[in-house]
């Protein structure tokens, strides 16, 4: 079976190894123990899901492995409890025979007998196809989607290095420009705008203030009391943000993800508003994301 290995820039050699069982190895089941995989002889390091690492080409890729105990028979955990119709062991067979009509009570009685089974090695001595390139997406960074070709759409191993897109731009930027400073709302799809809407408080070019009362609990109406709170200015946002981000491999994605991130917030922060103190703000000069303003 062919192996998928990747050379990384840094130049280190990415392999693809699934477990032994992928390829029908015997003896390597499910309740196999893997016990090391090398490169030439030499630990490779464990990146995540089937990728191991090493820091040169290798001739002879191999896993070892531990089975499962064998059960060879059963005995009875009482001795003493030893009889014609209970024996002090049972083979394979004889439990199986027996099972059927005495499970839940042989389990009681009996325990199994073990043997351990001999190390196994499994070597990969398929074909090697490699590519150049960074290591796959591991589960906790960003999910890329790929548009593979079509001899590629059953191997994944590869998918980051085509041509492809990182979804959720719209949202991730939606979530972040909530967090920011002056922001009050930041709306994905507002009112049918395909975009996301913000809207920012900043205040006066002459810091204003207003007197504030405090509302009663009971009645829901203003009290005498209060406090002083600044005077703000609302300046709204329409920036057309796209939903995904796309690139000829991954890791062109994330960059160009990074740079677009970076681009929309600073357009946010550098958003404010000269509000005019004079006229109480009947007339206001903006700065900053002019052709973004609504």
């Amino acid at each position: 079976m062919t192996v998928y290995a990747l050379k990384h820039p840094d130049g280190r050699w990415l392999y693809h190894l699934p477990k032994p069982e992928a390829f029908g190895k015997p003896g390597f089941g499910s309740r196999a123990t893997v016990t090391g995989v090398y490169a030439d002889g030499q630990p490779m390091e464990k990146l995540h899901g089937d990728w191991w690492a090493t820091d040169h080409e290798a001739e002879r890729l191999s896993t070892t492995g531990q089975p499962a105990a064998k059960t060879t028979g059963y005995r009875l955990t009482d001795p003493s409890a030893e009889s014609v119709r209970y024996p002090a062991t049972l083979t394979v067979e004889e439990w199986s025979e027996r099972s059927d009509r005495e499970g839940e009570t042989l389990w009681t009685l009996y325990t199994n007998v073990h043997e351990d089974q001999p190390a196994l090695e499994h070597v990969y001595d398929g074909p090697v196809m490699v590519l150049e390139g960074r290591e796959p997406p591991s589960p906790d960074e960003r999910p890329w989607i790929a548009a593979l070709p079509q001899a590629l759409t059953e191997r994944p191993e590869y998918k980051h290095l085509f041509p492809g897109r990182i979804p959720g731009l719209r949202a991730h930027l939606c979530e972040v420009i909530k967090t920011m400073p002056r922001v009050r709302h930041c709306f994905d799809n507002y009112n049918g705008y395909q975009g996301l809407h913000v809207v920012l408080s900043i205040q006066f070019d002459k810091p204003q203030t207003q007197w504030k009362a405090d509302i009663s609990r009971r009645t829901g109406k203003p009290l005498k009391t209060g406090r002083t709170v600044p005077l703000l200015v609302d300046r709204r946002l329409e920036l057309p943000v796209p939903m995904e981000v796309f690139a000829d491999t991954y890791e062109q994605a994330l960059t160009a993800w990074d740079e677009q991130v970076a681009f929309w917030t600073g357009l946010v922060e550098s958003a404010t508003v000269a509000a005019c103190s004079a006229c109480k703000g009947t007339g206001h000069v903006e700065h900053g994301a002019e052709k973004y303003g609504r």
